[in-house]
């Protein structure tokens, strides 16, 4: 556990840096110097409770979002016993590994397409980007009028913006990893 003001240090240059803020900036808005800012994110300083509310104010944060420990540096994820979504009368499961962090704007999640699999995705919005890996099995994927077929080990990205249908075509489950991207709103 990082001293609390290494811990508010690193969390304020986290948050700056996320927003894309100049140290310039970041002491407009809070009305907090740049040099007690480019101390505090340094760790050099323990900071006030009324310095941390007025960063935390003019960053239009909680105050606590600037105390948290930083998250887990690893993080590991096993697919479940049982899916948290099934389409296609249950031959295309969904195991969800990531949930959306807002951070990376990313999710991630295994898909499990039983034989005779064939699931439309309906099109995400604009900004959405799709990334899928095979990881055993044979995928079929139809993107517009477009069908590609990958062997385990490829792996395909398109713009999740437009219809797209999942296929099994073989006698086994073919497995898949399927990041998805998504856009600043």
């Amino acid at each position: 556990m990082n001293a609390i003001h290494i811990r508010i240090g690193n969390n304020l240059q986290r948050i700056r840096k996320s927003r894309r803020l100049s140290l310039d900036k970041l002491a407009d808005l809070t009305k907090v110097s740049k040099g007690m800012l480019h101390q505090i994110e340094r760790g050099e300083t323990q900071p006030t409770v009324t310095t941390v509310w007025k960063i935390a104010t003019g960053l239009n944060i909680s105050f606590s979002s600037l105390l948290k420990e930083d998250e887990a540096v690893v993080s590991i994820a096993a697919r479940k016993e049982t899916p948290d979504l099934t389409e296609d009368n249950g031959k295309c499961r969904a195991y969800l590994l990531f949930p959306f962090d807002p951070q990376t704007r990313i999710e991630t999640f295994t898909l499990i397409l039983s034989p005779a699999c064939n699931y439309v995705s309906l099109p995400h919005n604009d900004g959405v980007q799709e990334y899928i890996t095979v990881t055993s099995g044979v995928f079929s994927i139809q993107i517009k009028d477009e069908i590609y077929t990958l062997p385990e080990g490829q792996a395909i990205r398109f713009a999740g913006n437009v219809e797209h249908r999942y296929m099994n075509t073989t006698d086994e489950d073919v497995t898949i990893q399927v990041i998805m991207h998504y856009m600043d709103s």
